[in-house]
């Protein structure tokens, strides 16, 4: 009798938690579609693809990686599959309906509001729930806007992050930098005081080595789409410098990345023209440990948010002794098939470092997994490789701008890469206000 009873509440348990599952997940059809994207790429979980077989990953990754593991720079792509719903929370994809028909873009393809024609201060969910990318002439720069909305989905943003530059041989040096963002659009507390109409205003700054310690940038990101005002602190001369909010394009601090480069695009949405090609089924680069559960981060003493990763994320090749190869590959990545939009973009401004980039962005999650990009003779350049990551707070989920394991640019040109690592993240601190975001701010950040 005991036995049964017990049977019987195991039995009842199992079916509670999932009811639990299916009652709070967005896409209750998510397994299904899962199994769906295994069959049209021919794989299941398990299967592992070395540069032997390297055309069974022909067209499901970029040109340039299936060249990485015909090379053996990738040694393996190894398939699994997502164990949880990628998708965002209800709340957020509720807020998006509302605002089918609200906003539209004008003649310079910057974010309007629909019935005044002015730029919204406020802007919660994505601003174009009703997509057609392929039949609306301006699909894919308002799939953009969606995307750009959606990764900045919090009040207040704070990580500190490294770039770590590899060469032939193997790692050459680190650079350690700090990131801090207060974001107007999107807050999950609501709307707030916004005097100086902006999108969003962030502070990036480098804490070691000494040689470039206290280089420090202030950037503010205007509703009305024009060029960003743009500071920067020069150790150097103990001085302010306002400099071109164009000038996005050139390597930061010396490295591989650009500032354009952060989270796929961190351009204006409207400095580009965008165009899409297709939507493809492919492969996601993504940790193992990041297909197995969504990160929870935890509640701070303050009231914010923060996920700690521990020490062994995202390994590099050079970190392990008798690594076969490429010294930047992600020792721990995987791989799970996702549907992609492929897109180009190019930068209007003709003074832009690079020709056309392509990328692979999620459909669903609008995470960039790979941006590809030529010089402006067009000629293939490097290819950045995004390991997304996506994180629970509270009764939120979903990705946004700091979301991520971390990305390696590699410049094949060069023969070069960066590796950029994000350390622990903190979302909705109180402890970022817009007072931080000031010059005089700036200038005591550098010192």
């Amino acid at each position: 009798m005991i036995r049964k009873l017990f049977i019987l509440s195991l039995i009842l348990g199992i079916i509670f938690a999932f009811s639990i599952q299916s009652a709070t997940a967005t896409d209750p059809k998510w397994r299904e579609k899962q199994e769906d994207l295994f069959a049209k790429i021919g794989m299941k979980p398990g299967d592992i693809i070395d540069k032997a077989d390297w055309e069974k990953v022909d067209g499901l990754i970029p040109f340039s990686m299936v060249n990485w593991l015909k090379k053996g720079y990738l040694t393996q792509v190894k398939i699994v599959e997502l164990k949880y719903d990628i998708s965002t929370d209800a709340e957020w994809s509720n807020a998006s309906k509302k605002n089918a028909g609200k906003f539209k873009l004008d003649e310079t393809k910057n974010l309007v509001d629909a019935a005044t024609g002015k730029p919204p201060v406020w802007v919660y969910g994505v601003p174009f729930p009703n997509l057609d990318i392929r039949n609306d002439p301006d699909g894919t720069t308002k799939f953009m806007w969606n995307r750009m909305v959606a990764l900045f989905r919090a009040g207040q943003l704070h990580a500190p992050f490294t770039l770590e530059w590899i060469g032939p041989g193997g790692f050459e040096r680190i650079v350690h930098c700090v990131w801090t963002q207060y974001c107007f659009w999107a807050r999950p507390d609501g709307q707030v005081l916004n005097p100086g109409r902006y999108r969003y205003i962030y502070l990036t700054g480098v804490t070691k080595p000494y040689d470039l310690t206290g280089i420090c940038q202030l950037t503010y990101r205007k509703l009305n789409g024009t060029a960003d005002d743009f500071y920067v602190y020069v150790p150097a001369i103990r001085r302010i410098k306002k400099m071109s909010g164009a000038n996005r394009s050139d390597p930061y601090v010396g490295s591989d990345v650009t500032l354009d480069d952060g989270a796929g695009f961190a351009g204006l949405t409207n400095s580009m023209t965008w165009r899409f090609i297709e939507e493809r089924v492919g492969l996601l680069c993504i940790e193992e440990r990041d297909t197995i559960n969504k990160n929870k981060m935890k509640r701070q003493p303050d009231g914010g948010w923060r996920y700690t990763p521990d020490e062994a994320t995202m390994p590099l090749g050079w970190q392990i002794e008798g690594w076969k190869g490429a010294p930047w590959e992600p020792v721990n990545a995987v791989w799970v098939p996702r549907t992609f939009y492929v897109i180009e973009g190019r930068a209007l401004d003709p003074y832009y470092n690079s020709g056309k980039a392509i990328y692979w962005i999620d459909k669903d999650t609008y995470h960039t997994a790979y941006k590809v990009i030529w010089d402006k003779a067009g000629e293939y350049w490097k290819t950045i490789n995004f390991l997304p990551r996506c994180l629970e707070w509270g009764d939120k989920t979903g990705y946004h701008a700091g979301g991520t394991a971390g990305y390696q640019v590699v410049d094949e040109k060069m023969n070069h890469a960066t590796g950029v690592r994000v350390g622990y993240i903190d979302v909705d601190s109180p402890r970022v206000t817009p007072k931080m975001f000031t010059i005089e701010r700036l200038r005591t950040m550098g010192k």
